[in-house]
């Protein structure tokens, strides 16, 4: 096998399943990557691994190139595979988990999209397949800004009217939370974002403000890519949980997707409760499972970290639903709060209608 590498680019030729092999045990000693952990240089392999088995088996033969960048001085190693194959026919259809036209599992590019910042996939006009990957290292920078309260408030007035509020309180003695309350209206509605840390304390604060600057830089709303883009940001870090939901007031609509042990239920008209799938953002992230259930005046939306104890959802006489979102955010974590985790709500109440 010949290489060709420079101290910030290598690139890898594959005509056999040795070829692969090689590159993925050389890939790991790339000097430019050698400072990383060593979470990130398995994750870099295990890439080049799924992209390279693509190429020879749809392909027969590509190559595979990796190279250090620093856009905006942040930086960033980019993956791009290319073949002179047939090509793939659907590639929305082959992003999707388990599938597969050649009888396999089909993990590769649904994990390489888990695995990596950015992806994308084109069919260049010599042909073939292009397969562009980019995973950026480190934080993102923080956003300078004024320090937000713990505890926030808005209301919306389109379609549906909404209030809302949240409330978050750090673990005892901590005097600064592991949690998110992240709200924020936007085109498509109000997206509700609960982000629950692994710990608590200094350290599990430093990662709440890496992610609270990621979801300030989008306008994404998309429950899943939302969770997507949080993972990134997680990984190789302590890992988090998330709930996200986006209350469409136009539609009457909320959509909830969730990874780990974050919960939302609703209390009104038709009581619901969503469903989070097991995982932890930034080390183990399943397909995000989206639902959808529809609102009416009246209807109350909590999304509650697992400070919150479970017992919530059985102890609705203690909670006076019919109160301001502010005063049932504080009302939910000082009736179930636990002492001993940091403990956050959000809290959406849906009003009249227009035509009220």
């Amino acid at each position: 096998m010949q290489l060709e590498q420079s101290l910030q680019e290598a690139s890898y030729p594959l005509r056999h399943d040795i070829d692969l092999h090689l590159t993925v045990m050389a890939v790991r000693r790339l000097p430019f990557i050698a400072n990383l952990p060593e979470v990130d240089r398995a994750m870099l392999s295990t890439v080049v691994s799924e992209l390279g088995s693509n190429i020879l088996k749809y392909a027969e033969r590509g190559e595979i190139t990796l190279t250090l960048h620093h856009p905006s001085g942040r930086p960033c190693i980019d993956i791009i595979a290319r073949d002179q194959g047939p090509g793939i026919g659907d590639v929305h259809q082959a992003m999707q988990d388990h599938y597969s036209t050649s009888g396999t599992l089909g993990l590769g590019l649904p994990g390489v999209r888990r695995m990596m910042s950015e992806l994308t996939i084109s069919t260049p006009p010599e042909g073939g397949t292009l397969v562009q990957a980019r995973k950026w290292l480190g934080a993102a920078p923080l956003v300078s800004r004024p320090i937000a309260p713990l505890a926030c408030t808005g209301q919306l007035h389109a379609g549906l009217q909404l209030t809302w509020a949240s409330e978050n309180r750090p673990c005892y003695p901590e005097r600064v939370s592991g949690d998110l309350a992240f709200i924020r209206p936007g085109p498509e509605g109000v997206s509700l974002i609960l982000i629950d840390v692994s710990g608590h304390g200094a350290s599990a604060n430093k990662l709440v403000q890496v992610l609270e600057a990621a979801l300030q830089q989008t306008h994404e709303q998309e429950p899943a890519r939302l969770l997507q883009l949080l993972h990134q940001h997680c990984i190789g870090t302590r890992g988090a949980a998330a709930g996200v939901a986006l209350v469409n007031g136009e539609r009457g609509e909320l959509s909830y997707a969730g990874i780990g042990n974050t919960r939302i239920c609703l209390r009104g008209h038709e009581p619901w409760r969503g469903i989070s799938r097991d995982g932890v953002l930034g080390e183990r992230f399943p397909t995000p499972l989206l639902q959808r259930q529809q609102l009416v005046a009246g209807d109350v939306v909590m999304l509650y970290s697992d400070g919150i104890s479970e017992s919530l959802n059985l102890r609705d006489g203690a909670l006076d639903l019919a109160a301001e979102p502010a005063q049932l955010a504080r009302q939910v974590i000082a009736h179930s709060g636990r002492s001993t985790d940091d403990a956050s709500c959000i809290v959406l109440r849906v009003l009249a209608g227009k035509e009220d």
